[in-house]
């Protein structure tokens, strides 16, 4: 992509997880450390109790079915809910309304991994009627997204397995530089899927210890759900008196196609590589990583090995030690926290022992780090498949 094309900003924020409903749990989590875990029921005979998992609290669904249409409340599906939430918040903090003038063209681009994966579980495990669910179709998210926000503009939903909120964000990014709209609704959701947590038990993945990203004693993932959203802004497009959050500088985008599911070290440095020279930075000017850092092994070895060699100024740190791996929003989580860590200019922690981290990165554990000359901030999101995404964000206070 072509920097010197039209700038574009991050000028509001919306999220739903396992803190709760909206960016003030979410960021108060963040900071504090604090996980919200609980125990995930065995799915089949040969699966063990006391594995861990995120999920959005009954309260926090309710604070968003009181949020949305009644077309969602009728027939609500956690995909759509969490998007549709975490939009409707994004566009009051820009200061915008369902059906503003500015969303009327906007374009609408939603990153997810597994789609509406609950509805289509839930009627194969008979717990729901078909006509009961809304349909499987996973681009419905993106036309729900659309038409809460009140947009008519191009909508997508983009599927990259664990990278697509960032991928969402690419593509919206390179349409707004294009010309194609002034204003986007971008971001990434997930629901709690069976499928997900049957798969990560036959490969051993997770278990009754939470994530612990980077550190030695690290084994398992934790998986999560919820959405992540923002609103994406040309500089023409900004409001009198605005001030965005952050100004997206480079995405970059890629598939080494190595391996299904192991990462690829040369493929994954290639993505840091590209998403530098779009941004037209160097590594060290990169002030905080929020690392992908899922906790497993094979993930943070490459990611931690190439923060070690090439970023070791950078501050990093893996917030899916306190809210789990959102799979397809994990990089939309991210993003969120990326811009209030530019806003607060404060890195919040990754929730592990200090002792135990692997030498060599430079990993914020314990309180936060307040960074009063923040700058630049990088986004990673690496998913099964080759998937690599990466995204840098600067500050423009």
């Amino acid at each position: 992509m072509d920097q010197g094309a039209e700038r574009v900003f991050i000028t509001g924020l919306g999220v739903i997880s396992p803190a709760g409903a909206g960016t003030a749990p979410f960021w108060d989590d963040l900071c504090a450390g604090r996980s919200r875990f609980v125990e995930l029921p065995p799915l089949y005979a040969g699966m063990k109790p006391g594995i861990l998992g995120g999920r959005v609290p009954q309260e926090a669904r309710e604070t968003a079915l009181a949020a949305v249409d009644a077309v969602t409340r009728e027939r609500p599906r956690a995909a759509s809910l969490f998007a549709e939430f975490a939009a409707l918040e994004a566009l009051e903090d820009a200061g915008l309304a369902p059906g503003d003038p500015a969303l009327r063209d906007a374009v609408v681009c939603v990153g997810s991994s597994d789609g509406q994966a609950e509805a289509l579980e839930d009627v194969v495990a008979g717990r729901r009627e078909p006509a009961g669910t809304g349909g499987f179709s996973s681009y419905s998210i993106a036309q729900g997204v659309a038409r809460t926000v009140g947009a008519t503009g191009p909508a997508y939903l983009l599927q990259s397995t664990c990278a697509s909120a960032n991928v969402a964000l690419s593509c919206a990014l390179e349409m707004l530089r294009a010309g194609v709209a002034d204003t986007a609704v971008v971001g990434g959701c997930d629901p709690y899927s069976e499928k997900n947590v049957i798969g990560f038990n036959t490969l051993q993945a997770i278990g009754p210890v939470p994530c612990k990203p980077f550190t030695r004693g690290r084994r398992y993932v934790t998986p999560s759900e919820g959405a992540g959203m923002f609103v994406l802004q040309t500089e023409r497009a900004l409001r009198a008196g605005a001030t965005p959050y952050a100004e997206v500088l480079a995405t970059a985008v890629s598939n080494d196609a190595n391996h299904p599911t192991a990462p690829d070290r040369d493929g994954v440095a290639a993505c840091h590589r590209r998403s530098l020279e779009e941004a037209r930075l160097k590594a060290d000017d990169i002030d905080v990583v929020f690392a992908h850092g899922t906790g497993s092994r094979a993930n943070d070895t490459i990611e931690g090995g190439i923060f070690a060699e090439h970023y070791p100024r950078a501050a990093v740190t893996a917030i899916k030690g306190t809210v789990g791996h959102l799979m397809g929003a994990a990089g939309a989580a991210n993003a969120v926290a990326a811009c209030l860590a530019l806003r607060h200019r404060l890195v919040p922690p990754t929730a592990v022992d200090p002792d135990d981290v692997e030498p060599g990165v430079n990993l914020v554990t314990g309180a936060p780090l307040a960074v009063p000359d923040l700058r630049y901030v990088q986004n990673n999101a690496f998913g099964f498949g080759g998937n690599n995404a990466i995204s840098i964000f600067r500050n423009v206070s």
